[in-house]
């Protein structure tokens, strides 16, 4: 089915799994400001648009608001949401702790397999950067971070850090709003990381993950 979009774009969706389909386009379009947080979400016109039922339009907002991109107010409405600032520090906090939890496991043995899978994420970082894709550079994020936590074998920790991964991308987006940081700002960050990470110790690397999740240490 396709659906006319403002500007006479076509959004095309996959009839197997509709909500998942509207979400993901959703999803990408507050990720990439083009629905910039305080824009309301109605449901008659976002089912106009997308030739879908009420109902599918509301489980595909149920999701983003699992994920922190929307607030669903019975009085208010539903509008794009922004992250507090606490918000963002317990989830950098969390994400913090479990990595660094399984450091000790991954390094020294298996540093040179964690630096490719962190520098292959990277790359798509870059790619994604240079294209102004704000959703791709969260996704190579969530890549590039997962990577040690997957090398380690507690598939119950990874559970948990995956769990953090609905937040992400609000996470990431309120704090390009926020900080007023660019893309490649973001790549230099993760350039930084990686390099201690290729030559550094064990606790170099957990306080250079420290000030990457929660700044520097007074």
């Amino acid at each position: 089915m396709a659906a006319s979009q403002p500007g006479g774009r076509s959004t095309v969706l996959d009839h197997k799994s509709l909500p998942e389909r509207v979400h993901q386009i959703l999803r990408q379009r507050i990720l990439d400001n083009e629905l910039p947080a305080g824009t309301p979400l109605v449901e008659l016109p976002l089912a106009a648009e997308f030739g879908v039922s009420r109902t599918t339009i509301r489980s595909a907002l149920r999701e983003l608001q699992a994920e922190r991109l929307i607030e669903i107010n019975p009085r208010r409405g539903t509008t794009v949401s922004r992250m507090s600032q606490r918000d963002i520090d317990e989830v950098c906090y969390a994400r913090f702790v479990l990595e660094a939890a399984c450091l000790p496991e991954v390094l020294p043995n298996g540093r040179a397999a964690l630096v490719r899978a962190m520098t292959d994420a990277l790359e798509h970082m870059k790619s994604a950067a240079e294209a102004g894709d704000t959703s791709g550079v969260i996704l190579a994020d969530t890549e590039l971070h997962r990577a040690t936590v997957a090398a380690t074998n507690h598939p119950v920790v990874l559970d948990m850090w995956d769990g953090l991964n609905a937040q992400m991308g609000a996470l990431m987006r309120s704090a390009l709003d926020r900080q007023g940081i660019e893309l490649d700002e973001t790549v230099r960050r993760h350039v930084k990381l990686i390099s201690v990470v290729r030559r550094q110790g064990l606790d170099r690397v957990i306080d250079e993950l420290r000030s990457h999740y929660l700044g520097p240490v007074d």
